[in-house]
């Protein structure tokens, strides 16, 4: 599997790789479901989108196909250290004994973007998130052909996805753009919850941008109780 590291900021890892078919049929089951139950939780996001759905997982199969991904201390090492960094901070944060951390599916919703609508800069809850770009229906160069879209911008932002990052030595704040495309359907990017993102309106397509993000909660839990995936200790 191909997986980009996308170094955002001090310190601050967030990932992109391809998700396989299986999983991604999986979820197009689970959005056919979400679309009929329109559990709506507009309410709870930031998103100045349409449409916003409780997206359900049944057979558990994202935390799964994830941590498979990212917790891999062999062909994923980048990633498996800064998870395991992630979670020393949160041994030191709550001054607690021994423990393992249980890594759970929080929230989970599909968002269904229409022409000109946007999600402004926010970030999550819980210790890690994601977003899965199910249906990209423009192409970001097309974006930037637009007449009001050309500007002095190195990589135009229309229709992007984009993490926001201070240089920690001024007020300024930079784009580390994702560019989307119809290539990036069935891609994952998995990055921290506290780190700040957005997308931008598209405006070429008069299609539905259909994607899919969620939260992962590491929750605390005794060792003698269960053995969780992730130890953490005070040694």
């Amino acid at each position: 599997m191909s997986i980009e590291h996308i170094h955002v900021g001090k310190g601050t890892l967030a990932q992109l790789f391809k998700l396989p078919k299986d999983m991604i049929d999986y979820l197009w089951e689970r959005i056919d479901v979400a679309k009929k139950k329109k559990i709506n939780v507009k309410k709870e996001l930031a998103g100045h989108v349409s449409h916003s759905y409780k997206l359900e997982d049944p057979q558990n199969l994202v935390i799964e196909n994830l941590f498979n991904v990212v917790f891999n201390s062999v062909d994923n090492p980048k990633m498996f250290e800064f998870i395991n960094m992630e979670l020393k901070c949160i041994f030191i944060r709550i001054s607690s004994k021994e423990f393992g951390l249980e890594p759970r599916l929080g929230d989970m919703w599909v968002n269904f973007q229409k022409k000109g609508e946007f999600q402004p800069i926010h970030d999550h809850s819980g210790t890690f998130s994601f977003v899965i770009w199910m249906d990209i229906p423009y192409h970001w160069k097309d974006e930037a052909k637009l007449p009001f879209a050309k500007s002095g911008c190195e990589k135009p932002p229309g229709g992007n996805f984009s993490f926001v990052t201070s240089d920690d030595t001024s007020r300024r704040v930079r784009d580390s753009i994702i560019q989307m495309s119809p290539e990036m359907n069935g891609y994952c990017c998995f990055f921290p919850s506290n780190l700040p993102h957005l997308v931008y309106p598209f405006y070429t397509s008069d299609k539905d941008r259909i994607s899919i993000s969620g939260n992962i909660i590491c929750s605390q839990v005794h060792k003698e109780v269960k053995q969780p995936p992730f130890i953490v200790s005070n040694t």
